[in-house]
């Protein structure tokens, strides 16, 4: 075999379809009974106690007349019982779905019409019609067709016929008038019937047409009961390892089988892969690193091949199909498993409880396969991306390690040039040689612009890792803004503050808001040339907002959904004359959401850029 039960998915698959009900499947009723045939079993029934009861009245008759010799209306009572009996002890429910049936209904009435014209002949007197009449409504109502009415119609009329002439002795024109009225009964009986034969027909034809509709219904009821089966078991997993044992045991199920797997394809490996674990008589077998090539003969690799679903009744034993051989098989049942137009694998069952696999398991296999295919798609790709985005987590997570160590073994070495050059900057100790001095004022620029990309750097990887620290603290609106444009260069001539009245606290880390305002400000003044900045601080709701204002080039209308990313330029990167890394409205963004609040962009009216950083009134800040 493949492999072992497991214990630990050993259970029945409607126990395990984790909150959905199992709705119960009503099995088809082929042996339901037909109203038709009930109905003429009837009208059978209630002739055979009405000609019990007739009998058993005309014998009381006759021994009540002690004078009468004539033994040929015993014989003839006799023989009638003797059919009675005949009739009573007749399968009808099985002889009125044969021809024989109705010949035999016809024997009846002949029997019936003898008994009655003989009981006529020996009462004497005016013959009754009602009980002749009786015989043809009798016959019509057994729906007999149309030919055997008719020869009951004639002896029937022959029969009342003798009774009538025998009591006249000869043709008179009372007996003419009394057999006219009769005959005419008897034909407007049988056209009567005839109509009502008919639309009983119509009826049965209608019966049928809806009898074939529920067997439909009923079958299109089970294949939707599946599907739901297997649609609440896809819906209650999360992983493919979850989702396998109960769809295929869902399936497996509705064919009532024994063994049910799905093949998926590896194109890589041009094989069909048998996906663990397998279901076999109601528990789940392991059946890891099996798979079967598509250059092997085998009646999977052939519905995969050829996208034609196949059964085989007739397994052959030994036969070179070694998929089959393992699973020891004798019954087999194969739908190929689609997404659109593409083939992604095989969806197998075998061994049907009840018999051989018909065309309509096929079909019922292929509803259940369209849905199946889907998903098993879907968390294939799922399992195999979120491999991949594991694997990415992981490589993000050592570059970010790898950046915060490398930072801050470059912070150190750096803070101290940069202490350096400004000792050498100090008068007593500054060189005479005006190159060396600007040589000096350079390097220490490029030193504080290495410092700040450094800075820069530790903060991504911490709001990366999530791992920034905040402390939130109440600031006041004026102090604030000044220190934080006047630690900016320029910042005092070419930036102007303005507070609402309403502004009198400013909630979020001192250090982080800072630096937030900082790089927008100085965004503003190296994109807006020799224009001003405003910021301006207002109240807008439960929220304070902060907007940073230039009339400067602006931004490009297919750059502003991207202006926040990471490593985002307003120019090119070969052509850009502004320098920077990119990281700035990073940071901004990062650092506004890490203090609870929110940033974004606003073309500014006639020209410019309007940056609006928000936070909440209240100190309800993110900490990290």
């Amino acid at each position: 075999m493949l492999g072992r039960p497991s214990t630990e998915n050993n259970k029945n698959p409607g126990h395990a379809a984790r909150g959905y009900p199992r709705r119960p499947i009503r099995p088809m009723d082929s042996k339901k009974s037909d109203p038709f045939l009930e109905y003429r079993l009837r009208v059978v029934l209630i002739g055979l106690v009405a000609s019990v009861v007739g009998l058993v009245g005309i014998g009381i008759w006759m021994l009540g007349r002690p004078n009468d010799g004539d033994p040929t209306n015993q014989w003839v009572l006799l023989l009638c019982l003797g059919a009675v009996v005949l009739l009573a002890i007749t399968p009808w429910r099985y002889v009125l779905g044969t021809a024989s049936g109705n010949v035999l209904i016809v024997l009846w009435s002949a029997v019936v019409v003898v008994a009655l014209t003989q009981l006529e002949n020996a009462r004497g007197g005016l013959p009754s019609a009602v009980g002749f009449l009786m015989v043809v409504i009798f016959a019509g109502a057994t729906v007999i067709p149309a030919q055997h009415l008719i020869v009951v119609a004639m002896y029937t009329i022959t029969g009342y016929a003798f009774a009538l002439f025998d009591y006249d002795g000869a043709v008179t024109g009372s007996t003419a008038v009394l057999f006219t009225a009769f005959l005419a009964a008897v034909v407007t009986v049988v056209l009567l019937i005839e109509g009502i034969r008919a639309q009983l027909h119509l009826n049965r034809a209608e019966l049928d047409k809806l009898a074939v509709q529920e067997r439909l219904l009923q079958g299109k009821e089970r294949e939707l009961a599946s599907l739901y089966e297997v649609s609440a078991t896809i819906g209650a997993g999360s992983n493919l390892a979850e989702v396998l044992p109960e769809l295929v045991g869902r399936v497996v199920l509705a064919l009532d089988a024994r063994t049910g797997l799905v093949l998926l394809y590896r194109p890589r490996d041009e094989a069909l892969e048998v996906m663990s674990p397998i279901w076999v008589s109601g528990h789940t077998v392991e059946a890891e690193g099996y798979s079967l090539a598509l250059n092997h003969a085998g009646l999977a690799q052939r519905v995969f091949i050829s996208g034609e679903a196949a059964l085989d009744n007739g397994v052959v034993t030994g036969r070179s199909d070694q998929l089959l051989l393992d699973l020891d098989a004798r019954r087999i049942a194969a739908v190929p498993l689609r997404v659109e137009q593409r083939r992604i694998g095989v969806l197998l069952v075998a061994d049907k409880a009840d018999g051989d696999f018909r065309r309509e398991d096929l079909v019922t296999l292929e509803s259940l396969a369209s849905p199946a295919a889907l998903v098993l798609n879907q968390m294939a790709r799922y399992e195999e991306a979120r491999a991949t985005g594991a694997k990415m987590a992981e490589l993000a997570r050592l570059k970010t390690d790898f950046v915060s160590v490398v930072s801050h073994e470059l912070r150190t070495p750096l803070t101290s040039i940069i202490g350096s050059l400004r000792t050498l900057q100090r008068p007593e100790l500054a060189p005479q040689n005006p190159d060396a001095v600007e040589l000096i004022s350079t390097a220490t620029k490029q030193a504080n612009r290495l410092r700040r990309l450094i800075e820069d750097l530790l903060v991504v990887s911490r709001l990366d890792a999530a791992a920034l620290p905040v402390n939130p603290e109440s600031l006041a609106p004026n102090a604030f803004l000044a220190d934080v444009i006047r630690a900016i260069p320029l910042g005092p001539q070419r930036v102007r503050a303005t507070i609402d009245d309403d502004v009198t606290r400013i909630d979020g880390d001192p250090d982080h808001l800072a630096r937030v305002l900082t790089n927008l400000i100085e965004n503003s003044l190296k994109h807006s040339g020799e224009g001003n900045v405003t910021v301006h601080a207002s109240t807008v709701g439960n929220e304070v907002r902060i907007a940073v204002v230039d009339h400067g080039t602006g931004i490009p209308y297919d750059r502003r959904d991207h202006v926040f990313d990471r490593f985002t330029q307003l120019q090119p990167h070969e052509t850009r004359s502004r320098g920077g890394t990119g990281l700035g409205l990073f940071i901004v963004r990062g650092l506004a959401e890490a203090m609870g609040g929110r940033v974004w962009y606003e073309p500014t009216v006639g020209g410019g850029s309007t940056f609006i950083v928000a936070l909440p009134v209240t100190a309800s800040v993110a900490v990290g």
